[in-house]
């Protein structure tokens, strides 16, 4: 299927479109990029690579790409230090909402600058005060209320400068021990009251209008003894889609982490991704991973025809999000 590279958002490495973009846009016509700072040496120099990606784009696949980046604050903000350099979410929340909406739109003015649409932010993770945790800094606190206030402070600021934000990692990464960068964490509390406290932020900001939502690769036995949230349709579909109404666009996180990539196939991945209602297949660290995730895409949308209703279902979503960036576009 042509459009089967539609779901793919896609890391790469180099600091111009010549040295590998242009292949994987050419090759396999993603629905996306993700920067990181190994693409960014100024701020000339990324206005020239996001341009030039995005004519390339509209010359060869007929529509215009997305692009993403982590814009957190704190330790992970890929812009720093070409462009402003943000306080991390932590220190935000001690200085106050007014502090959080003036940095969001400060940070949304640097991304408006070079051409990028999507911040993967905020972290709406609750993390407890008295605990020594991997989200540490990136969590604007301990209880469902502060971050739900802040992280909405943090979107609406965010789209009413037209740049899209990103709650992450839902349902909520504060009850796990291990990044699941490296492991796969599995959050043994059974207890539904825990796990809707920590989904209690989430919901708030789709109440909010929040454009983007990306998952968490945790466990959560409380609801699905199987698969991480990311491939879990129970997670996703039943409870961020229909009980909580969110109707905009679904980001898996990194798949080349290895909760996912040690544990499962291309196959099992889009199978369970789309069944999720997943938009996104982020594949950020390893461009190796490109070429088998995209065949599984074609592969799988081929043979079954109700991946392929979940699949045109999810191109209305993405349409959507890029009308929105994209307001003049027929």
């Amino acid at each position: 299927m042509t459009e089967a590279g539609i779901h793919l958002f896609i890391g790469f490495r180099g600091v111009s479109l010549e040295e590998e973009l242009r292949y994987l846009i050419r090759e396999y016509r993603p629905g996306g990029i993700i920067l990181f700072k190994r693409n960014i040496e100024g701020r000339d120099q990324l206005k020239a690579l996001v341009s030039n990606a995005q004519a390339l784009a509209i010359e060869e696949i007929k529509r215009p790409l997305l692009f993403a980046i982590d814009q957190e604050g704190g330790a992970v903000q890929r812009l720093s230090p070409y462009f402003n350099t943000i306080p991390s979410a932590k220190d935000l929340a001690g200085q106050g909402r007014e502090a959080v909406r003036r940095w969001a739109a400060i940070s949304s003015a640097d991304l408006l600058e070079v051409g990028i649409q999507i911040n993967l932010a905020p972290v709406l993770d609750i993390v407890a005060e008295d605990r020594a945790h991997f989200m540490g800094s990136r969590s604007f606190g301990s209880t469902p209320a502060t971050v739900s206030d802040l992280g909405n402070a943090w979107i609406q600021t965010l789209q009413a400068n037209r740049i899209s934000a990103t709650a992450k990692h839902f349902p909520g990464l504060g009850l796990a021990d291990l990044d699941p960068h490296y492991f796969t964490p599995v959050i043994r509390d059974e207890k539904m009251g825990s796990f809707m406290e920590h989904m209690a932020p989430f919901q708030s900001a789709i109440k909010a209008g929040v454009n983007c939502v990306m998952t968490s690769h945790a466990v959560y036995r409380a609801v699905d003894n199987a698969h991480p949230a990311t491939l879990s349709p129970e997670i996703c579909r039943r409870w961020l889609r229909e009980r909580f109404g969110f109707r905009g666009v679904l980001f898996a996180d990194d798949l080349d982490m290895a909760a996912i990539s040690e544990n499962y196939s291309p196959e099992d991945v889009v199978c369970l991704g789309l069944s999720c209602s997943t938009d996104f297949f982020l594949l950020c660290q390893k461009s190796e991973s490109i070429e088998p995730m995209h065949r599984a895409l074609v592969d799988q949308l081929d043979k079954k025809p109700a991946l392929r209703a979940l699949h045109f279902d999810s191109i209305r979503r993405i349409r959507m999000l890029t009308r929105f960036h994209f307001p003049d576009l027929e």
